[in-house]
């Protein structure tokens, strides 16, 4: 069974390469895309890019006034998201909505502020997305309350592949890489002790290789393509940094097991 890890790509500066090569440790990704593949235009219409003067992490589309990221992408009172975006150097044909206030920033109420579970967030626009304009076509369906089953392949599709790739250089075009989702039991037993890992968290690993979240960002979005179309089982939180280096998993937030909490934030901004 195949999985999409759609996963907007990191505009920031990049550790130093002594840094990367130091002591693998528990971190935010860095956006280093490792072995990617171009995607096809088209390929994530559900991703967005959260930019504040340049981007800063990625979010996925879930209403057309919702979007899902992780709780540790959404310190700033300030940024905007951008939907639609496929090459880096051209922003022609995006949908830029403007967040203004905390009160239209929502993570979950007992997230650590650090690396860890509940790693969750939500923010709304004001002006709806148009889901039949540009690239954003169709609204991610929330999966349903059951476990991802371990050893399936997933394609992680890197938003416009902003890290920074093997040679050190910006690619300017959406990055994909294939990956593979293995279970809790097996996820605990290939990470320290001391890992902050929990059962509401997903992970890649393919032992030996050092691909992973480290080939994206920050609250992308890991979806699974089904025949009714693509369902958003997690979000990028955190992995073991120096990203070039380390060959560990790499760890999302199931959305799944934050079903309710979505549904339930939604419904007290309604009201």
């Amino acid at each position: 069974m195949k999985l999409f890890v759609a996963i907007a790509a990191l505009v920031i500066a990049c550790a130093s390469a002594a840094s990367l090569d130091g002591i693998a440790r528990p971190g935010f990704p860095e956006g280093r895309i490792i072995n990617g593949l171009p995607a096809t235009k088209g390929q994530a219409p559900f991703i967005v890019s959260l930019k504040s003067g340049s981007h800063f992490c990625g979010g996925s589309i879930i209403d057309e006034h919702w979007v899902l990221t992780a709780a540790h992408c959404l310190t700033k009172s300030q940024f905007q998201l951008v939907a639609g975006l496929y090459e880096r150097s051209d922003e022609s044909d995006v949908q830029i909505r403007n967040v203004n206030g905390k009160q239209f920033i929502f993570t979950h109420e007992i997230y650590g502020g650090n690396v860890g579970p509940h790693d969750i967030g939500l923010s709304i626009v004001e002006e709806a997305f148009d889901l039949n304009a540009c690239l954003v076509m169709d609204l991610l369906p929330l999966p349903a309350l059951t476990c991802l089953l371990a050893n399936m392949k997933a394609l992680a599709v890197v938003n416009s592949g902003w890290g920074r790739d093997n040679s050190g250089s910006l690619p300017n075009t959406l990055q994909t890489l294939e990956v593979d989702i293995i279970g809790y039991t097996e996820c605990k037993a290939a990470v320290p002790l001391d890992a902050p890992l929990a059962d509401v968290n997903i992970c890649s690993y393919t032992a030996g290789t050092k691909d992973g979240a480290c080939n994206g960002d920050s609250g992308g979005p890991l979806v699974k393509n089904t025949k009714g179309g693509y369902e958003l089982v997690g979000l990028v939180s955190w992995g073991y940094v120096g990203c070039a280096s380390t060959q560990m998993p790499s760890i999302y937030t199931s959305v799944a097991s934050y079903k309710q909490w979505i549904a339930d934030t939604i419904a007290a901004y309604k009201n």
